[in-house]
């Protein structure tokens, strides 16, 4: 892996204490069914689940367009999409597909709703990607893009220089760590219509977004970007500040929506 193709080699290779963390990090939980709203999924409803991971989110959107409708998650990871697969080997209103450069193989105007959730952040162009949704949605079709800006992260006890110097350092893991800020002015310059904007903030204060922590501590020392002792330090303090009561993790997620007109 190199620096400059890293922000897309990791998904493509992903050590196996990774996919651990992953399987814990993605699995469907009732915030989801919130996040998920300005979707607006209904029974028969035909979904891309882009960049599905695992696939837990697909299973749990195919729970609600049922069996008259069909969620069709994709990665380019192919153990991913294997995993996922198998998940859903008795419920016939999923299915997973590779993806290869950004080619999703479903036919023009096959969908109603694209999901893509934490994903733009990583791929090589963002217009590419929106343009290959546009050609996917049938006309009236909606797509919610979710995505980070990790300018706005807050971990405590670390405080804000340290925070951003950790994250400052775990950018290389992205191709554009800010796209948050930018998602409503891609899709209206991508052809999308009745763009809109929400923000929702979870705050954990129990500790379950340490893995990510962890996932970023691999990133930050990946290209020595930042000494491999500090991260140690860093990722000690906040593990103690969940047994002490002090630890608050943050990240506002970007919500944003869009209509293909008739």
């Amino acid at each position: 892996m190199t620096r400059t193709t890293f922000y897309t080699d990791h998904w493509q290779h992903i050590e196996d204490e990774r996919v651990t963390r992953y399987e814990q990090m993605f699995v469907w939980r009732d915030g989801h069914a919130v996040l998920l709203e300005p979707l607006d999924l209904r029974s028969g409803s035909h979904v891309l689940d882009f960049g599905c991971g695992p696939g837990f989110v697909s299973l749990g959107m195919a729970n609600i367009v049922g069996t008259t409708g069909h969620v069709h998650g994709v990665d380019l990871n192919k153990q991913f999409v294997l995993v996922a697969s198998e998940r859903a080997a008795e419920i016939p209103q999923v299915s997973f597909h590779p993806i290869e450069n950004g080619y999703v193989p479903l036919a023009d105007n096959s969908v109603d709703r694209v999901l893509c959730k934490n994903v733009l952040e990583y791929v090589p162009s963002v217009t590419s990607t929106l343009t290959e949704f546009r050609r996917l949605l049938a006309p009236g079709g909606r797509v919610l893009v979710i995505d980070s800006d990790w300018q706005f992260v807050v971990v405590e006890p670390w405080g804000a220089e340290r925070t951003s110097q950790f994250f400052d350092a775990a950018s290389v893991a992205f191709k554009t760590p800010e796209i948050g800020r930018t998602l409503r002015s891609h899709l209206r310059n991508n052809g999308f219509e009745h763009v809109e904007v929400q923000i929702q903030a979870g705050v954990d204060t129990t500790g379950g977004s340490l893995s990510v922590l962890r996932n970023m501590a691999s990133y930050a020392t990946e290209f020595d970007s930042m000494d491999a002792r500090e991260v140690d330090k860093l990722l000690t303090e906040a593990e103690n500040a969940v047994e002490t009561g002090e630890y608050l993790f943050s990240l506002p997620q970007f919500l944003v929506t869009g209509i293909i007109s008739n």
